[in-house]
């Protein structure tokens, strides 16, 4: 007989493989309601707020909150609270978790050259929420559990696999077609909330560049949105099909300032000498 932990890799693999080669009744499985997502939220962000530190400014916290609650007036859920934490760490990053939490790390808000290209990513990240991600990805483990379960008797497997949804980091590890979805519907989310949507692209060609050019920085990002030629590509497609619109924005009046701000009070961290 199997041994249980490779029964459940193996039942794992199934469903996770099917839900990414377009069975669409697995990859879009939720099994959970609206308010079991806000809970799970409420007890992830607790846990993610005592491995992590979070930057508690704010000044730079109502930055991201004002322009996160825009983009959330132009998504199409808006059934629950969102939040906003700016996380004080240098590491380029920015993750979502099921709820409606948003994360932004003070390094990727540092190396952002344009607001666009930061709104790009918590327009993105904000679809994963709006699309439910987390508790798709969610519901296939637990799946997967209670199948195991039922070959092989026994309890707790689910609430096990469950727990391996998460990094050590908190963050979510989605499938390349959900990243294809949070990128084509955070594109639309930051253009009909007035930002140039050529962000995106922008900060998928720095997000390739610095990958090569500062791997340690840009290391966690990538990890979880690995850039490739056709999603730069895809971002392109999609903006050229866009109807023309004026007045879009690369920065908002505010961003020199808050730029200006963030490298006074928290100044970049000295390269070491090699």
């Amino acid at each position: 007989m199997l041994r249980r932990g490779l029964l459940k890799t193996l039942v794992l693999a199934v469903i996770v493989g099917l839900s990414g080669t377009g069975c669409g009744a697995i990859r879009n499985l939720n099994l959970y309601s609206t308010k079991e997502e806000v809970q799970l939220g409420n007890a992830l962000d607790k846990a993610i707020r005592k491995r992590q530190e979070m930057l508690g400014d704010a000044r730079l916290d109502s930055f991201v909150a004002v322009r996160g609650r825009r983009l959330v007036g132009h998504s199409r859920r808006r059934d629950i609270g969102y939040h906003f934490a700016v996380v004080k760490s240098e590491a380029v990053n920015a993750f979502a978790i099921p709820g409606g939490y948003c994360y932004i790390n003070l390094g990727l808000f540092r190396k952002s050259r344009t607001e666009a290209e930061l709104i790009s990513v918590v327009s993105h990240e904000i679809s994963h929420v709006v699309n439910r991600h987390g508790m798709k990805r969610l519901s296939q483990i637990n799946l997967a559990g209670a199948l195991t379960e039922t070959l092989l008797g026994g309890r707790g497997t689910a609430a096990n696999l469950a727990a391996n949804l998460f990094t050590s980091s908190g963050m979510l590890y989605y499938s390349r077609e959900a990243e294809r979805e949070a990128d084509r519907d955070g594109l639309i989310m930051m253009y009909e909330a007035g930002y140039n949507p050529m962000g995106m692209v922008e900060m998928f060609e720095m997000l390739r560049q610095g990958r090569k050019s500062e791997p340690s920085a840009w290391a966690n990002l990538f990890s979880t949105h690995p850039v490739t030629d056709e999603r730069i590509q895809s971002a392109r497609t999609q903006i050229a099909q866009l109807p023309p619109k004026e007045g879009l924005m690369k920065n908002s009046p505010q961003w020199a300032g808050i730029i200006s701000y963030l490298n006074r009070k928290y100044p970049p961290p000295e390269e070491k000498e090699e």
